[in-house]
């Protein structure tokens, strides 16, 4: 499961290794969004969403669109339904200017998520942590 992102960039490396590792063990993929009630996006959000769940498609994801407040939440029990078993998420770079009440999904994710693998997409191309 690719956890897709709508802030920072794109999330081509993220759908490309998900799709591999579903590929490797013959698992389905799914790109999964999750969007809260209050989220507010802009024209370059919209569109590079819309080119990351192109991309999705292509790669023979399922595309999943949540809604929840509870955005891990909302991850958890979708990973627990589909049984999947692993789930990757990126970890973007943090902004200059971090809004106060907004948190990133990952460490979260990693806190809450007992029995799955977490893979996190880091900064630099090509570096993947796993949990």
């Amino acid at each position: 499961m690719a956890c897709l992102s709508a802030r920072g960039s794109s999330n081509g490396e993220l759908l490309r290794r998900a799709s591999a590792a579903a590929r490797e063990h013959d698992g389905q993929f799914y790109a999964v969004f999750v969007d809260s009630p209050r989220t507010r996006f802009g024209n370059a959000e919209v569109k590079a969403l819309i080119e990351d769940v192109i991309l999705a498609s292509y790669l023979g994801a399922r595309i999943v669109w949540l809604e929840s407040s509870d955005m891990v939440g909302a991850l958890l029990q979708f990973a627990s339904q589909s049984r999947v078993g692993r789930v990757f998420v990126t970890r973007n770079r943090p902004s200059q200017f971090p809004l106060l009440f907004r948190r990133a999904v990952y460490p979260d994710l990693l806190s809450r998520a007992n029995g799955l693998r977490i893979d996190v997409v880091g900064f630099e191309r090509g570096k993947l942590t796993s949990r």
